[in-house]
């Protein structure tokens, strides 16, 4: 079993990896009980938390070993920043649509003006622009991960401060408990995902 999971783990079996952990996320989406509230749309809801979430997490993640990078001034822990923020991208410009087919579909409206999907058309360009500037820098390694602990900070710091209008407070912390361990297991699902598709775009150390 253990040779099992290592052969799956391997660089050149990610693609089949990324693969499975779809069909068990799309699975787990499928088989999520129904919010009171939400009812039909619950699961495309409980699937746009679960990669927001995860996108934060990459995010976060870029951040902070980016500036342990800083730090330590290690090439390997740079490369891994870089990674983790590309995947953070990836990650958030799927989030956003799936965002407004979920707010259409529970609202019957895409709000735009809406303090929550102001700070995500902000955040996504940021880190568009940040990822840009890191291609042009070339093999300036450092400065993507200090744009990464930018992108960190910015992010968390808007997301506290950004008042919730029209997007709940936190709902799953209020949901019942079957919903919450589903939830659990998406974001679970979607951070291996997220792993995953770090190493794939991980750029070798020179």
């Amino acid at each position: 079993m253990l040779n099992v999971i290592k052969g799956l783990m391997s660089r050149e079996r990610i693609g089949l990896t990324l693969v499975g952990l779809a069909v068990v996320i799309l699975t787990l989406t499928a088989l999520a009980p129904h919010d009171v509230t939400l009812k039909g749309t619950s699961p495309i809801v409980y699937l746009h938390g679960a990669l927001v979430w995860t996108a934060i997490l990459a995010f976060s993640s870029a951040g902070l070993v980016g500036l342990a990078g800083l730090v330590w001034r290690r090439d390997v822990l740079h490369a891994w920043s870089g990674a983790l923020g590309r995947t953070g991208l990836i990650f958030w410009a799927i989030y956003l649509p799936l965002g407004m087919w979920a707010s259409k579909a529970s609202w019957n409206a895409i709000p735009l003006h809406d303090p929550r999907f102001r700070v995500a058309f902000q955040i996504l360009v940021l880190a568009v622009a940040f990822q840009i500037a890191a291609v042009l820098w070339g093999s300036k390694s450092r400065w993507e991960s200090a744009l990464n602990v930018v992108l960190a900070v910015t992010l968390w710091v808007l997301t506290l401060t950004t008042p919730d209008v029209m997007h709940p407070d936190s709902p799953m912390r209020t949901s019942a408990a079957t919903i919450q361990f589903f939830f659990a297991l998406l974001v679970g699902g979607c951070g291996l995902a997220a792993l995953q598709v770090a190493r794939w775009v991980r750029r070798p150390v020179q």
